[in-house]
């Protein structure tokens, strides 16, 4: 009897032994389970995303240093990610570097369909949108200073303020008090000129303002809404104070 209770835990033994054994086997050769992925988007989605393609440039090499990327502008620090003034100088401080690629930094501040959203009427966003869309497309578009002008100058206002012609909008052009009441109010809107060092002349451009994340320029909406494109392809002209029209002399009267 003993024999046989002895015989029947040794089988249970060799048989719990074999089970563990298997189950061991099992562990090692089961394949990991794949880790999911973090987006909700994917791979294709993300690539056709205008807005995240949009931003994509303004991301910094995460040490502080700068990097440089397909559109040709480069984050530096944190100062060009701040929608202020700090911000615009450290954007348009590119411009004035000896080695700048002008056409690619102005291509860079494409305003995408969100971006013109933000910063015009829902009824005038896509009008300046198409107005502005031949010169963005022509490839020549191009924010440049003239030989010399390494200093910028720049002033904004705020979308309420050029509504009501009020704060630094009296630095715009003119034609800012027709679209005023169109622009965002809580926008600030950038006017800014390369000049040489010392003189307060120089290569005037308008439009700049940060909006959904990132840098964009609308130069100058007034022109899209009358149909005469933007000017961002053509060479700007000097902000020179106007001369006034003179008087035409006037001929002797012959006597009789």
């Amino acid at each position: 009897m003993k024999a046989r209770r002895a015989g029947m835990g040794a089988f249970l033994l060799l048989l719990l032994l074999l089970l563990l054994a298997a189950g061991a086997v099992a562990c090692a050769t089961a394949p990991k389970p794949k880790p999911q992925m973090t987006s909700d988007k994917t791979p294709s989605e993300e690539a056709n995303d205008p807005d995240a393609a949009a931003a994509a440039w303004g991301g910094g090499d995460g040490d502080g240093g700068t990097t440089l990327g397909e559109g040709g502008l480069a984050a530096s620090g944190g100062s060009l990610m701040k929608g202020d003034e700090e911000g615009a100088k450290a954007l348009l401080a590119q411009f004035v570097a000896a080695d700048a690629n002008h056409v690619a930094l102005t291509r860079s501040l494409r305003p995408t369909t969100n971006d013109y959203k933000a910063l015009f009427d829902a009824a005038t966003a896509p009008k300046i949108e198409s107005g502005q869309s031949k010169d963005w497309a022509s490839g020549k578009a191009a924010v440049r200073p003239k030989q010399g002008q390494t200093e910028v100058k720049l002033v904004g206002a705020t979308g309420a303020e050029l509504a009501a012609w009020t704060g630094g909008a009296k630095e715009f052009p003119a034609g800012y008090k027709k679209i005023g009441k169109h622009l965002v109010p809580t926008v600030t809107f950038f006017r800014f000129k390369f000049v040489e060092p010392g003189k307060d002349t120089g290569t005037a451009y308008d439009g700049l303002a940060f909006v959904n994340g990132h840098w964009v320029i609308s130069i100058p909406p007034y022109l899209a809404l009358e149909g005469k494109g933007s000017g961002i392809d053509e060479a700007p002209a000097a902000d020179e104070p106007a001369k006034p029209a003179g008087k035409k002399p006037k001929g002797k009267k012959k006597k009789k």
